[in-house]
């Protein structure tokens, strides 16, 4: 080596468009995984392919660019175009490493270990800054946790880029495990932050990608093979226990990303502005363009507001509770049911949300159809049935007769008592496929017997006073109240239960569910 020897001590520009290339294909390849881990935040399994699209949405853009000589003009354009094509929290939230790697740059040709640390904590001030809310456990606590690996190898006596990759990618994967433990949610549902893992499955792709000679050159190589891939871990799903106790909780509305652009924009502003028109707001950008996403029941009311700020492109709305109900169906059918259940009631309402709750197989029975059933049709009934147990769980005294009845031929059925819809609803939250039949009966009769629930009739609302007393005298009290009712009530009946239940009870925690039995008016169930 002479003194006229220069040591390229890190990336280039072309070296950075081959580094983006891997982060996707690293991400592809991991796209499912992140998407069966992801609960936060909400459970709609798109997080790996929302990741994956928004980096692979800077790639395009490049191919459709000429060459770049300048390192710093290519990271400019990157990290806009990592902005317009980000898709979901995750995506904007990695469309910050891509702002904070042109803010770590800066005015150098080069991507070095400096540049990389000073990188590492722009991308982690950039995401907490655009979150309205930052929370724990998510990548946002993995990027700082990195930003401080980089910025201590830095203070090192020989500093070497590819040992501090190194270091900074194991500190990355031991950031992503602890994160179960920093969130409830996670916890609850026993995985890692979904968005959290990707990001360090884009560091290590990077380590694996990394040469450094003896005399300090560092470059990026990528061999065809795609073996700097990482390997893709045993993680399970989230338990379905988690689902179970989640599902009823509220809907999820849908995910709004999109952009706006103007002139002056003002970022800080535009978030301020945004923060009770939903959750899970995420607003990054600069004076010409700044990219939103937010959570809302009411994605046409969050566009038609930001029209106020500037122009509106890159629209993209998801429907969450689509989504979730996919994923969920998914946990479910990956569990082994050795027990079904076959259940009676009245009403698409109501038949609706029991499908929507219930993990493992079911069967429901209309009441009317149930009583005019024959030996012969309950039998071909239980053939389908495929599971070695069957819990049948009634929502009426004649339901219960009939299947008692029916039964009396069969092993293999076990009936619960109940007899009405709320205790049917109970019953479902409390049934688990992955509890043996036991533990299960035992569970779904405690659960039965502690059933609390109110049946109000259709002359009883005529009365506000009388109900409010009715109410009081039978010790009605709770946190979340299900209003099941006919579907024939008015409106009026159902805001004006409501209302009562807010007003006198400080209930506000209510869940609707329709009905068509001829048995009763309204029910309330309470939890």
């Amino acid at each position: 080596m002479t003194e006229n020897d220069v040591i390229k001590r890190g990336l280039d520009t072309e070296d950075y468009i081959q580094l983006i290339k891997v982060f996707a294909l690293s991400l592809e390849e991991h796209r499912e995984i992140m998407n069966s881990l992801n609960v936060f935040p909400v459970p709609d399994a798109d997080t790996g392919t929302n990741m994956y699209i928004s980096v692979k949405g800077i790639i395009d853009s490049l191919d459709n660019r000429d060459s770049y000589s300048d390192l710093n003009l290519l990271s400019k354009d990157v990290a806009d175009f990592a902005l317009l094509s980000a898709q979901g929290n995750s995506g904007l939230l990695i469309a910050q490493l891509f702002r904070g790697i042109h803010k770590g740059i800066s005015s150098s040709d080069i991507l070095g270990l400096s540049e990389l640390a000073g990188s590492l904590q722009q991308s982690y001030e950039y995401a907490f800054s655009s979150m309205h809310e930052p929370q724990e456990g998510t990548m946002i606590t993995v990027m700082r946790e990195c930003a401080k690996i980089a910025k201590k190898y830095l203070e090192t006596k020989n500093p070497n880029f590819k040992e501090a990759l190194e270091t900074i990618s194991k500190g990355a994967k031991s950031a992503v495990e602890e994160t179960k433990g920093q969130m409830e949610l996670l916890t609850q549902a026993d995985v890692i932050d979904s968005g959290a893992y990707g990001f360090s499955v884009m560091l290590e792709a990077a380590y694996n990608c990394i040469e450094s000679d003896e005399i300090g050159n560092v470059n990026l190589r990528v061999d065809g093979t795609n073996s700097f891939i990482p390997e893709i871990p045993n993680y399970y799903s989230p338990k379905e226990e988690f689902f179970q106790s989640s599902s009823h909780d509220e809907d999820w509305g849908y995910c709004v990303v999109f952009a706006i652009t103007g002139e002056n924009l003002d970022v800080e502003k535009i978030k301020d502005n945004l923060s009770d028109k939903g959750r899970s707001l995420v607003v990054t950008g600069s004076e010409k363009v700044c990219k939103i996403h937010i959570h809302s029941e009411n994605p046409d009311k969050i566009i038609d507001f930001s029209k106020n700020f500037g122009n509106i492109s890159n629209e993209n709305i998801t429907n969450m509770d689509e989504q979730y109900k996919e994923m969920k169906e998914k946990i479910s059918s990956q569990v082994s049911s050795e027990i079904s259940l076959l259940v009676s009631s009245e009403g698409e309402g109501i038949v609706s949300f029991l499908q929507d709750n219930t993990f493992g197989s079911i069967k429901i029975l209309s009441n009317s159809d149930l009583d005019e059933m024959k030996n012969e049709d309950f039998n071909s009934i239980i053939d389908d049935l495929s599971s070695q147990q069957i819990i049948c769980i009634p929502n009426s005294e004649d339901s219960f007769e009939k299947f008692k009845d029916f039964s009396k031929s069969f092993k293999n059925i076990n009936l619960i008592d109940s007899f009405n819809d709320a205790q049917l609803i109970s019953a479902i939250f409390s049934f688990s496929p992955e509890q043996n039949l036991g533990n299960n009966l035992s569970i779904i009769k405690s659960s039965v017997d502690d059933c609390s629930s109110f049946e109000i009739t259709r002359d009883e609302f005529d009365n506000r006073e009388s109900l409010i007393k009715s109410l009081k005298e039978d010790n009605f009290n709770g946190d979340f109240v299900s209003i099941v009712y006919h579907e024939s009530s008015p409106q009026n009946h159902i805001d004006f239960l409501k209302e009562i239940l807010a007003e006198e009870f400080e209930i506000n925690d209510t869940e609707l569910i329709s009905h068509s039995s001829q048995l009763y008016y309204f029910m309330l169930l309470v939890e």
